[in-house]
């Protein structure tokens, strides 16, 4: 299945609702610190189901917080189809979370090699776009963090050159979540991700998800 709508979500939220949204893959955010997971148990009843469908992703912190193995291993926990790398700053950081995947895989009784990675690059990873090509036969998307203003030339030369990236690999480019506050500015910054290579969107609101299916089926 083509993923066009990446819908981040807080572990609280509930299910059902997020489901209703029809993103084609629900993201359970768990950069925040792990007492905030206090889940893991309902995380598993609640998310799993999703995981056949390959719905299923987490959000992990970077690596520069410390914590991204405990998030690995409650996301092999709730058989999550993918994993997305918060500031990845270069494809030697994927390779990382490839082998802490594999471990996680093997104690969770999963094959080794179903859980998919998207990195998302920080500022450094950006700056070493070429070094995600062919880091890891799990990477299948690359996208970026944004927090730049939207018209920005750091915005445009960050949005073009993971754009580029990805084209070289191989893989998805995914566009960083969108801080336009209404329905026209949020189409409109759809296309322009479109124009530029983009073929998928993170997105936080649910009201989101039905323009970026749209824009991103063209």
């Amino acid at each position: 299945m083509k993923i066009r709508s990446w819908l981040v979500v807080d572990p609280s939220a509930e299910a059902a609702t997020v489901r209703s949204a029809g993103a084609d893959a629900i993201v359970v955010d768990l950069t925040a610190p792990p007492e905030s997971w206090d889940a893991a148990t309902s995380l598993e009843r609640q998310w799993a189901d999703l995981a056949p469908a390959g719905q299923l992703a987490f959000l992990l912190p970077a690596f520069s917080f410390g914590r991204t193995e405990a998030a690995v291993a409650l996301a092999s926990q709730c058989r999550a189809a993918s994993v997305i790398l918060s500031g990845a700053r270069s494809g030697a950081e994927v390779q990382r979370l490839d082998m802490a995947l594999r471990v996680a895989e093997i104690r969770a009784g999963l094959a080794p090699g179903r859980t998919q990675i998207v990195a998302l690059a920080d500022a450094a990873g950006i700056l070493a776009a070429p070094s995600f090509e062919h880091c890891s036969r799990r990477l299948v998307a690359l996208g970026w963090e944004g927090g730049y203003k939207p018209f920005s030339d750091t915005a445009r030369i960050a949005a073009a050159t993971i754009a580029l990236a990805a084209a070289a690999a191989g893989i998805t480019a995914v566009d960083a979540v969108s801080p336009a506050g209404d329905a026209a500015a949020f189409l409109s910054e759809c296309e322009r991700a479109r124009a530029n290579g983009f073929s998928a969107k993170l997105c936080r609101s649910p009201d989101q998800v039905a323009i970026v299916n749209r824009i991103f089926s063209v």
